[in-house]
């Protein structure tokens, strides 16, 4: 940073230096001074320039600035096709659809082979809730073009878990046939680790993710867990996928043994990298999101490989060795529907330690109507879930429905959503349809919900337990396989297994239940988020535990040798009615 500061005061003002300063300044956590820094680099008159700075404020999280920069640069090359493109993508990013789409439109006038467009009209549908539509739109263009290793084949495996039509059976086999071309392209010749097979000895832990930043789910939860990892026993090197930075970013990078930037290798370059580190497990949190590396996975990188946390569902790669769950997302019996061998946490696979502090918000009146709630991703409301959610609404005539969702900010989306819970005989005045909020005020949000509603077939994972966390109930429907019992192994850490449900007409006599029950459950939201720290799905430390004990039985079982490929819970709870 030292080495910039001289050429910030040079006349003409160094854009190029401005924007290096801002980033090195939020590295260090000055971020008052990078904003000056990038305010000053956005006076630039070369489009191309105010392009590169508005990708990179926005990888720190200043979206309506970026958006600014990118118009700035629109207005200094009017119908500027990458312009355009960049626009469409950050409106897309931050789920202004409309305006993603009507960018869309103009480059296809400008450029009508344009292939870049295509990937995000083919989303398009998806952020507006539509899973069915958007997962045919990406299977058409997969097939078109020809490629069976192209990135595509992971956003197909991705919104098949959204879909109601799809069996679990179908989900895994669709899975396992997306996978197996990527194999087969990415299958070399496996070097002879050298990694000594002493099951006792400190294990190299890696860790290969992008999505060490604020928001994220994976950061969430894996922050906690890798500040908590015993440096000695599990040294752990991050191999960083992704571009986005933040002050969590930071923490990660301060808690990791290692940090290795690796967004520009290619996978192979990475595989050489993690050779190179001589990594004893590496473990993929991304699954087929958006910044995975799976073709690493598929090269062998490590003697033993496993896939955790970022991904609710196998991966379908059989070069991944372990996919770590629990008894409940991850049963034995459901084995058939894994391609990776199962090693089961006791309790649950995710345990919520929040990284902020977010006090309770104040009770509800007494005389308000009962509002059940769901903050969850819109793709999530599929079919069944607005049959069901609308089934519980027309059995409790005086309550609401508060959907939060990101994409809830563009008015299409809302009128969408409104007639297809008027289809089902919801009223609009019945329902409460709103945009995002910054994280802090989204969870002062569930003060006005009473009762949490989970979707299915794609349960809720970070937002069933923030809900959890600020005392409010959940109903969760037992599904076919992880993806949808998520919320069951939640509520079973928790002890409240009353609220799981077996069918869709269980479902709504809990809803029924719940509901003759309103006074106390405003009243014991204090009491709920007591349980849940005092239960297994909050006690961070016994979990940090837990977790270095199954990596440890992992490499016993490598170094033994031994062809299972079952690593049952010890001391695990198996789903039981509630007492």
């Amino acid at each position: 940073m030292a080495a910039l500061t001289p050429l910030i005061d040079r006349l003409p003002p160094r854009h190029g230096s401005l924007l290096q300063l801002g980033l090195a300044l939020l590295r260090v956590g000055n971020r008052a001074a990078a904003e000056a820094a990038f305010t000053r680099a956005s006076a630039s008159s070369n489009p191309a320039f105010l392009r590169l700075l508005a990708e990179r404020v926005f990888q720190h999280n200043y979206w309506q600035e970026a958006i600014a920069v990118l118009r700035r640069a629109l207005e200094l090359a009017p119908g500027d096709p990458p312009s355009l493109l960049a626009l469409a993508r950050l409106h897309w990013e931050v789920y202004q659809l409309s305006e993603a789409e009507a960018f869309c439109r103009r480059i296809l006038q400008l450029d009508p082979a344009n292939g870049e467009v295509r990937y995000l009209l083919n989303a398009l549908p998806g952020r507006r809730g539509d899973a069915t539509a958007h997962l045919a739109a990406v299977e058409a263009h997969y097939r078109e073009l020809g490629d069976p290793c192209s990135r595509l084949a992971s956003s197909i495996a991705m919104a098949s878990l959204y879909v109601d039509a799809l069996s679990p059976e179908q989900v895994a086999e669709r899975h396992r046939q997306l996978c197996a071309p990527i194999e087969a392209a990415n299958t070399t010749q496996a070097p002879a680790f050298a990694n000594p097979r002493d099951p006792e000895r400190p294990l190299r832990i890696g860790l290969v993710s992008g999505d060490f930043h604020r928001q994220h789910p994976v950061n969430l939860f894996m922050l906690p867990l890798l500040e908590r990892l015993d440096p000695v026993l599990f040294p752990t090197t991050v191999f960083h996928t992704g571009s986005m930075h933040d002050e969590y970013t930071v923490r990660a990078r301060q808690a990791a043994a290692a940090w290795i930037e690796s967004a520009a290798l290619s996978d192979p370059a990475l595989r050489q990298r993690i050779l190179a580190e001589r990594i004893d497990v590496l473990i993929d949190l991304a699954g087929h999101t958006s910044t995975h590396r799976l073709g690493v996975f598929a090269l062998r990188a490590a003697p033993v490989q496993a896939t955790f946390l970022g991904y609710p569902h196998s991966t379908g790669l059989t070069s991944i060795d372990w996919l770590i769950g629990d008894p409940v997302v991850s049963p034995a019996e459901h084995a058939p529907l894994f391609s990776e061998g199962i090693a089961q946490l006791p309790g649950s696979v995710f345990c919520w330690s929040p990284v902020d502090d977010y006090p309770l918000p104040p009770d509800r009146p007494a005389d308000a109507p009962l509002v059940f709630g769901s903050f969850n991703n819109i793709m999530k409301l599929s079919p069944r879930t607005i049959a069901l959610w609308a089934a519980v609404l027309r059995e409790l005539p005086d309550a609401r429905l508060l959907l939060k969702a990101p994409s809830l900010a563009d008015a299409s989306v809302v009128e969408r959503f409104q007639g297809l819970f008027a289809a089902q005989g919801i009223a609009p005045e019945r329902l409460l349809l709103e945009g995002p909020e910054g994280l802090e005020a989204m969870m002062q949000r569930y003060g006005a919900v009473d009762i949490a509603l989970d979707p299915t077939p794609y349960n809720g994972g970070t937002t069933t337990l923030q809900a959890l966390w600020m005392g409010v109930p959940v109903i969760a429907l037992q599904g076919g396989n992880f993806v949808g019992r998520m919320g069951a192994s939640f509520l079973n850490a928790l002890g409240r297994n009353a609220w799981i449900a077996s069918d869709d007409a269980h479902y709504r006599a809990i809803a029924r239940e719940l509901a003759t029950q309103l006074p106390a459950l405003r009243r014991g939201r204090s009491e709920l988020r007591q349980q849940m720290a005092a239960s297994g799905l909050s006690d961070l430390d016994c979990y940090a535990g837990r977790f270095q004990g199954l990596l440890r039985r992992i490499w016993r079982h490598h170094c033994s040798g031994d062809p299972g490929r079952l690593l049952a819970a010890e001391n695990g709870t198996p789903l039981s009615a509630e007492p």
